[in-house]
């Protein structure tokens, strides 16, 4: 197959499992090219998993080539952009803003429709239902050639845009979890196929170790962006409710953000002196202190302008390595950590709660040992790379045949 893969940009450290999912389709034998919206990450930038050479960065457009870009679409194809540029217009659900960013978006799409055509391509498709999702959707428009997207979470639930249309005019829509997929069909009105592909890892990358508390203090580990989104403040409150309790405990919390020196300043109020708080960091480094944790804590909130979590990759991580896990039930989440099964659960915002479980964990090795355990078995089932890889590459096989 040949395939072209568009999102925000490959080199995000928040991305890092498409670049590990191209990897695997590249694996298999599938060309697949490479369409990035930006050329500097968002937030902080990680080392690829995927040769990126050959990549096209769409953004910024300069402004000559966004006019011969339309101006060929009106001379070549004047009856696609046009029907194009009415649908965005009147995306259903959308404001007028949104609309006219739409359209924005349309018109820069058209200055790499012959490159995509150049690489006489069976599918596209967007990892992130927007904006990388509408250039998807704009380009199969321009071009005839069916796309799909996978959406996760901020572009579905905080920032959602023109996803009506995209349900009605994709050739397929992939989930991350049954959350989403409830949340599509609640919005669908055609029967297009929605399976549940999860974002895997590669299992070789996180030797499993089998976790058995007994000797404090207990080691814990947070790994990601210093945002509302993942509850670390609540984290903070937990850490601090153990020390009021006289639980030994030490830990590092890892990931750049917004959030970090409220978080380091929040830190020193609650004298947590046991706590390393440090900026981002690259997979290696995160895997030496995976193996070294005794416990994985992520306590995921919706914030506050509706940014949730869908399944964070890092939990899959976490467990892989046998290390157990701490979260909360929120979106997806509940699907990877199982309460009292894969993992410990709290209520979202409950540092109460976390720190019990916590706690749990201090004080009972036979749960740490029986989590490590099914926490790897878990991730091995269904959320392994290669097996998800390969439900993708089918999910692909069977679009084209269709259209």
């Amino acid at each position: 197959m040949r395939l072209l893969y568009l999102t925000t940009n490959f080199h995000s450290l928040t991305l890092t499992f498409v670049t590990r999912e191209v990897d695997q389709l590249r694996r298999h034998g599938h060309d697949v090219s490479l369409l990035s919206l930006r050329r500097d990450a968002a937030h902080e930038a990680a080392d690829p998993e995927c040769d990126l050479a050959g990549t096209v960065y769409l953004l910024p457009v300069p402004p000559g080539h966004l006019v011969r870009g339309v101006w060929s679409m009106l001379a070549s194809r004047p009856a696609r952009l046009l029907a194009a540029l009415r649908q965005a217009l009147a995306s259903p659900g959308d404001s007028a803003l949104t609309r006219l960013k739409l359209a924005g978006q349309l018109l820069a799409a058209c200055t790499v429709v012959d490159w995509v055509e150049s690489l006489d391509l069976d599918h596209i498709h967007a990892h992130l239902a927007s904006p990388p999702g509408n250039y998807a959707l704009f380009l199969s428009q321009l071009t005839g050639i069916p796309f799909s997207f996978t959406g996760h979470a901020a572009d579905l639930y905080r920032q959602p845009e023109a996803l009506r249309l995209k349900l009605a005019e994709a050739a397929g829509v992939v989930s991350i979890s049954e959350y989403n997929q409830a949340f599509y069909r609640s919005l669908r009105h055609g029967p297009a196929p929605d399976p549940v592909i999860h974002c895997g890892i590669r299992l070789d990358d996180f030797p499993f170790a089998e976790r058995s508390r007994h000797d404090p203090p207990l080691r814990i580990l947070a790994v990601g962006r210093a945002a509302e989104k993942k509850g670390f403040r609540h984290l903070l409150d937990a850490l601090s409710i153990l020390d009021s309790r006289g639980i030994a405990w030490s830990g590092h919390l890892v990931g750049g953000g917004p959030l970090l020196d409220d978080l380091r300043a929040r830190a020193d109020r609650l004298q947590l002196t046991n706590l390393e708080i440090t900026g981002p960091q690259q997979q290696a480094r995160v895997r030496e202190l995976l193996a070294a944790a005794d416990v994985f804590v992520l306590p995921c909130v919706e914030a506050t302008d509706g940014d949730i979590d869908g399944i964070p990759v890092a939990l899959m991580e976490a467990m892989a390595s046998g290390c157990p896990v701490v979260s909360t039930r929120l979106s997806g989440i509940p699907e990877l950590v199982r309460h009292d099964e894969t993992g410990l659960l709290a209520d979202p915002g409950d540092a109460e709660q976390l720190a019990g479980a916590l706690n749990r964990l201090a004080g009972d090795p036979d749960l740490v040992r029986r989590l490590s355990r099914a926490g790897r078995a878990h991730v091995e089932r269904e959320f392994n790379l290669a097996a998800e890889s390969e439900k993708i590459a089918a999910f692909f096989a069977d679009l084209i045949s269709r259209c």
